[in-house]
C-alpha cells in the first residue's frame, strides 16, 4: 500500500509503504525483519537526519513506533527516495483525507511471474480489465536490466572459456605424456599389444585424472561456499546472504564439465592407440606441418556458419533470447574456426620469418625459428592455452568496463548538475522560489533551478481526452544550468517543453497549441483550465512527459509540490558544507552530489572487479604453470639437439638466445592471437546489448607483459644451465 504518513520530528509527511511479511515484498524492498503493528523500517538518510538508530522510538501519526531495521540508501544507483515501511494492516489504519476515495485499500500489487511469462502481454491484459491501472514491469528498468544481463552473460561465458582453457591444458599435458612415452607404446605394439589394450591403458589414466580433478574441484567449491564466503564478503565489502550449497546446480555442472574434458582427452587416446609402431616413432618429428583438406573445409564451414548465425541473431531473431543465443553461437563458432586455423597460420608465419631472420637478424634466431617448425603441431595447444587466457582477460575487462561505463552514464543522467537537492516528503510545503534564493545565499556563485513533483493533466483532443504527466520548473534557470538546452519562448507562462515520446504520440510540434484540463474528483471528468504552446521538444524532459514553468498558475495544483533543485557549483565539497545549515532548517531535504554517487558506484564496481581480478590471477597462474611446464619439458626433450648445436660453434649465450627466442615466439603469438580473438569476440557479444563498448587496454597489456616477463625469468636461467652442461654427457643422454 502506497501512502504518506506524518512524521512528528520532521514536521511533514514522508513517502510510506505498507507491505506483507512475504518473500516477494522483502526481496523487493531489501528488508529482513517481520513487521508488527508497532514497528517500522526507515531508510538510512532519514535515520541520519533524525539521529535515530535501530531500537529507537519515533512518533508517526501521533503513535510511537520502534525502528526494527534501517535500510541502506543505494547511492551507487543514483538518487534514491527515502521511505518508511509498515506492516500492511497497520498502514491501512492511517487515514489520508486527500486519498479518502481509495478507502485505504491496497494501492499496489506485486506479482512474481513464471520465467517464460510475456510480461508485456500480461500488462496489457491487466489494463483491459482496468484501463486506469498502471503496470510497472520491474525487469524493464533499463539500467538494472542491462547490468544484470551483462553480469549473467559475463559469468556464463567466463565459465565456458575457463572450461575450454582447462580442456586445452589437460590435452596439452596428456599429449606431452604420450609423446614422451611413445617408445614404450611402440615396443608394446611390436610385442603384440592390441589397439584396444593400449586404448584401455590410456583411457584408465585419463579417467583417473578427470575424476580426481572433478572431485577435488567440488570439494574446494563446497569449502569456499560454506566457509570462505563470509571472509570474501568482508574483503570485498559485500553483503552476502549465506545459503545452503546448491547441490542441484553443482552436480550437473560437475558431470557436464567432466564429460567435456574426458571427451577432449579421447583425442590423443584414439590417435595414439591406432597408429602403427613405425608411425608412432615418426610422429611429431616431421620438418613441416601438413594441412589436411578436411581441416580447411571445417574452417570455412565454421566461418560461414558464424556469419549466418550473426546475421540471423541481429536481423531475423524473433525475440531477445533467440537473438542472444544466435549471437553467442556466432562468437563461439568464430573462435573455434580461428583455433583450428592457428597451426596453419603458425606454419605460414614461420615460412616467412625464417628467410627474413637469415637476412636481418642473427644466426641464432634463424636456428631457433627453424627448430620450431617440427614442434608447431605439438605445441599448438600451448599457444591456444595462452590465447584463451588472453580472451578471458580481454572479454572480462571489456564486460566489466562496459558495465561501469553504463552505470556512470546512468548516474550522469540523474545529475545534470553537480548537486541535486531532493525532498523526502511527497507533499512538501517548501516554496521553491524561496528555497532557490536560500541556496544562492548559502553557496556563493551557485546556479539553482527547481522542479516540481508530477502533476496529472488531461490533453483535449478530437476524440476526447488523454492523460499525461507533467512537471513544473524554473525554465530560465534550467536553461542557464544547462539542464535544458533551449526553452524556445519568452512567454514562460504559456511555454510547454515536450518530450520526444509525447510529441510523437500526440503528433505535436513546436508552435502547436495544447488545450489542457485537470481531472475533477467531484465532477468525475476533466475540466479545461488553460492553453499552452509547445516551445521546444527536448530529450531532457525524461521523467515527466511535458515541462511547464512555475508561472503556469493554472497547472500549479496540490500535487505539484517542490520535488528537487538542481545546483551548479564549482566546489561540491564546499557546497555540501555550506548547505548543512539549509538541511538543519529543512530536515526533509536530502543533498545528493554527483561525486558521492560516482564514488559509491565505483565502490560497487570495485567489488565485482576485485572478484574478476582474483579469478584472472588464479587462472593466469594455473595456465602459466601448465604452459611453462610443457615448454620446459619440450626443451629438456631437445637436450641432444642443443648439444649438437654447441659442437658446431654455438656458444652458451647462443643457446640462451635460441631458447628465449622460441619461448618468446610462442608467448607473443599466443598473446597477440588471444587479444585479437578476445576483441572480436567482445564486439560480437556486445551486439546483444546495445551501447558503447569500453576497453581496458592497461589491464590487457599488463596481463600480457606479466606472462612474458615471468617466462623470461624462468627460461633465461634454464637456457644458461643447458648451455653450460658438458657436451659429451648431453650427446649420450636419452631424452625420451
Amino acid at each position: 500500500m502506497v501512502t504518506q504518513t506524518y512524521v512528528e520530528p520532521l514536521g511533514g509527511e514522508v513517502y510510506t509503504l505498507g507491505i506483507e511479511n512475504d518473500p516477494i515484498a522483502k526481496s523487493r524492498y531489501k528488508t529482513s525483519v517481520d513487521l508488527t503493528e508497532d514497528t517500522v523500517v526507515i531508510t538510512e538518510n532519514l535515520a541520519a537526519s533524525l539521529k535515530l538508530s535501530i531500537g529507537d522510538q519515533i512518533e508517526i501519526e501521533d503513535d510511537p513506533f520502534k525502528i526494527a531495521e534501517i535500510l541502506k540508501n543505494a547511492k551507487g544507483t543514483g538518487i534514491a527516495p527515502d521511505m518508511m515501511i509498515f506492516a500492511l494492516e497497520r498502514a491501512k489504519l492511517f487515514h489520508n483525507k486527500e486519498l479518502s476515495y481509495l478507502n485505504n485499500e491496497t494501492t499496489a500489487l506485486m506479482v512474481k511471474t513464471a520465467e517464460e511469462t510475456d510480461l508485456i502481454a500480461m500488462a496489457n491484459e491487466f489494463q483491459k480489465v482496468h484501463p486506469d491501472l498502471r503496470v510497472d514491469i520491474v525487469e524493464e528498468d533499463q539500467a538494472a536490466k542491462n547490468n544484470v544481463n551483462s553480469l549473467t552473460l559475463f559469468i556464463v561465458i567466463l565459465s565456458i572459456l575457463i572450461l575450454i582453457v582447462t580442456a586445452i591444458m589437460v590435452i596439452s599435458n596428456f599429449d606431452l605424456f604420450i609423446y614422451k612415452n611413445k617408445n614404450q607404446f611402440a615396443i608394446m605394439r611390436a610385442l603384440g599389444a592390441k589397439t584396444a589394450q593400449l586404448a584401455k591403458i590410456i583411457r584408465i589414466q585419463s579417467t583417473m585424472i578427470t575424476g580426481a580433478g572433478a572431485f577435488l574441484g567440488l570439494a574446494i567449491a563446497y569449502t569456499a561456499d560454506q566457509f570462505l564466503q563470509p571472509s570474501f564478503g568482508r574483503w570485498f565489502s559485500v553483503s552476502l546472504t549465506q545459503l545452503s550449497f546448491a547441490w542441484e546446480v553443482a552436480i550437473p555442472v560437475l558431470v557436464v564439465a567432466s564429460l567435456v574434458i574426458q571427451l577432449f582427452l579421447y583425442i590423443p587416446v584414439l590417435k595414439s592407440s591406432k597408429i602403427l609402431p613405425l608411425t608412432i616413432l615418426q610422429e611429431n618429428e616431421e620438418l613441416d606441418f601438413k594441412n589436411s583438406g578436411m581441416q580447411k573445409a571445417a574452417i570455412k564451414i565454421l566461418g560461414i556458419s558464424s556469419l549466418v548465425s550473426l546475421l540471423f541473431g541481429v536481423i531475423l531473431a524473433v525475440d531477445e533470447s533467440a537473438s542472444a543465443i544466435l549471437i553467442l553461437l556466432s562468437g563461439f563458432l568464430l573462435l573455434t574456426g580461428l583455433f583450428l586455423a592457428l597451426p596453419m597460420l603458425l606454419t605460414g608465419l614461420l615460412n616467412v620469418l625464417i628467410p627474413a631472420s637469415k637476412k636481418f637478424f642473427s644466426r641464432n634466431m634463424s636456428i631457433a625459428l627453424q627448430n620450431l617448425k617440427p614442434q608447431v603441431k605439438k605445441n599448438s595447444f600451448v599457444i591456444l592455452s595462452i590465447s584463451v587466457v588472453m580472451i578471458i582477460a580481454v572479454f572480462g575487462s571489456v564486460m566489466l568496463s562496459t558495465i561501469k561505463q553504463n552505470n556512470t552514464n546512468y548516474i550522469s543522467e540523474q545529475f545534470p548538475t553537480s548537486v541535486v537537492i531532493t525532498s523526502r516528503i511527497q507533499q512538501s510545503e517548501i516554496d521553491p522560489i524561496h528555497l532557490s534564493g536560500e541556496v544562492r545565499n548559502q553557496v556563493q556563485g551557485a546556479q539553482v533551478a527547481s522542479v516540481s513533483t508530477f502533476g496529472g493533466g488531461e490533453l483535449f483532443v478530437e476524440d476526447g481526452t488523454r492523460s499525461f504527466d507533467y512537471t513544473l520548473g524554473d525554465l530560465k534557470a534550467l536553461e542557464s544550468t544547462k539542464v535544458i538546452t533551449d526553452i524556445g519562448k519568452e512567454n514562460l507562462a504559456k511555454a510547454a517543453i515536450a518530450s520526444p515520446a509525447f510529441a510523437k504520440q500526440h503528433d505535436v510540434k513546436v508552435g502547436d497549441s495544447l488545450e489542457i484540463g485537470i481531472y475533477s474528483d467531484e465532477k468525475q471528468r476533466a475540466e479545461y483550465v488553460t492553453t499552452m504552446v509547445v516551445s521546444a521538444v527536448s530529450d531532457a524532459v525524461g521523467n515527466g512527459e511535458v515541462l511547464f514553468d512555475w508561472q503556469a498558475k493554472a497547472l500549479n495544483t496540490s500535487s505539484t509540490n517542490f520535488n528537487k533543485a538542481y545546483v551548479n557549483t564549482v566546489d561540491e565539497s564546499l557546497a555540501m558544507s555550506s548547505l548543512e545549515t539549509l538541511t538543519s532548517m529543512y530536515p526533509e531535504l536530502i543533498v545528493n552530489t554527483h561525486a558521492a554517487a560516482l564514488k559509491e558506484a565505483s565502490n560497487m564496481f570495485l567489488q565485482r572487479w576485485a572478484i574478476f581480478i582474483l579469478v584472472l590471477i588464479i587462472l593466469v597462474v594455473s595456465v602459466m604453470a601448465g604452459v611453462l611446464n610443457t615448454l620446459l619439458n619440450n626443451i629438456l626433450a631437445k637436450r641432444k639437439e642443443f648439444a649438437v648445436l654447441r659442437t658446431i660453434g654455438v656458444r652458451p649465450m647462443g643457446i640462451v638466445k635460441i631458447i628465449v627466442t622460441q619461448i618468446s615466439f610462442y608467448l607473443l603469438i599466443g598473446l597477440v592471437f588471444g587479444a585479437l580473438c578476445g576483441l572480436v569476440f567482445s564486439l560480437i557479444v556486445s551486439l546483444i546489448d546495445s551501447g558503447k563498448v569500453a576497453f581496458d587496454f592497461p589491464l590487457i597489456l599488463g596481463v600480457a607483459v606479466s606472462m612474458w616477463v615471468v617466462s623470461l625469468l624462468i627460461f633465461i636461467p634454464v637456457g644458461w644451465v643447458m648451455g653450460n652442461k658438458k657436451i659429451s654427457m648431453e650427446i649420450l643422454s636419452d631424452n625420451k
